[in-house]
């Protein structure tokens, strides 16, 4: 018995399998195209490589396997699960699983992109929470603290951004520094781990809140400076912007857990598969010191993809039985299932 899932963010196409225990049968990504020194994509655009992508994504993933084993299809439908939460791009997704879901009469099962991360990152891991704790959600379009209650799976938004995302902020000064965006992976391969970041960027936090407008602006005057763009010179700006990132959601994550009493982290999303903002997470002495343990997903699972859509369907399949009506969900307040 295998259950698909199906992502369209909106720089990733996406489609998993996954089997009744768990394995992972196939993965597959395909990065959206973003033209060099633009700073993302229209959501039409968007939509439109979506729509060319996932059916190759598909053949590959039947070539492997049976479609007649699919016993649920598990799709990305909005960001987040609250009732406004919409982006135009996850509909190409949705509007495939539903083609593919009437072809072999197998239910469809909706969840959040946001679960969707939550899971594969807990499940690459092999970490179970049985207690309250918190998930940071860090990428382009996120940069939310999560409070998650394993009791009733509800999901609050404790802390995070107050203006741009962490991803948004590299990005910002990855395309400054002549880089093609998405620039995450450009600048992490530019930083040496024996030269310093030489630059000290402010850092602006209150509680469990943080703001990365200020940090950008002040990069971008040190970028705008200078005349020639020297690749020893990126390499400290890209290293210095990671460590001013990492030790904002630290100072958030401390903050946090003291407000909440929680000492459990996870760490999900695109920019946690950063090497220095996770290894500075993963070693914060100032976290440890307050017995905060702090776990992030495999770098391969914080990027975006389908493989939490298809546990969510597999566990939602096990759970109901097969009966995934959802009435009312969000003023039932129906469990979101992590």
């Amino acid at each position: 018995m295998y259950f698909l899932g199906i992502d369209t963010s909106c720089y990733t196409s996406s489609v998993a399998i996954v089997d009744e225990n768990e394995n992972l049968i196939y993965d597959g990504r395909i990065l959206l195209d973003v033209a060099i020194n633009e700073k993302g994509l229209r959501q039409s655009d968007a939509v439109f490589q979506h729509m060319n992508h996932i059916p190759k994504l598909f053949g590959e993933a039947m070539e492997i396997t049976d479609a007649n084993r699919l016993k649920a299809i598990g799709v990305s439908a909005r960001p987040r699960n609250v009732e406004s939460s919409y982006m135009p791009v996850f509909t190409a997704g949705n509007n495939y699983a539903k083609v593919i879901a009437a072809t072999i009469k197998a239910p469809i099962i909706e969840c959040s992109h946001q679960q969707g991360h939550i899971i594969a990152g807990a499940w690459s891991i092999n970490q179970t929470f049985t207690d309250m704790h918190l998930v940071y959600h860090i990428s382009g379009g996120t940069t939310e603290l999560l409070k998650v209650v394993d009791i009733n799976h509800a999901i609050e938004i404790v802390g995070g951004t107050q203006d741009l995302n962490a991803g948004q902020y590299i990005d910002r000064i990855g395309v400054a520094l002549g880089m093609k965006f998405p620039c995450g992976k450009e600048m992490d391969k530019l930083c040496n781990d024996n030269e310093s970041s030489e630059f000290e960027l402010p850092i602006s936090v209150k509680a469990a809140t943080l703001s990365f407008s200020g940090p950008e602006s002040h990069v971008q005057r040190l970028i705008a400076k200078k005349t020639v763009l020297e690749k020893e010179f990126k390499s400290k700006i890209s290293k210095s912007v990671f460590i001013n990132i990492a030790e904002a959601l630290e100072r958030t994550i401390i903050n946090a857990c003291a407000i909440h009493n929680i000492k459990d982290v996870l760490i999900v999303g695109g920019v946690a598969s950063n090497s220095i903002i996770s290894r500075k997470l993963q070693d914060s002495a100032k976290a440890k010191k307050s017995g905060i343990n702090i776990t992030i997903s495999k770098p391969e699972y914080s990027a975006d993809n389908a493989v939490g859509a298809a546990l969510y369907a597999k566990r939602e399949h096990l759970d109901f039985g097969g009966n995934y009506e959802r009435n009312n969900f969000y003023s039932k307040g129906n469990k979101q299932l992590y």
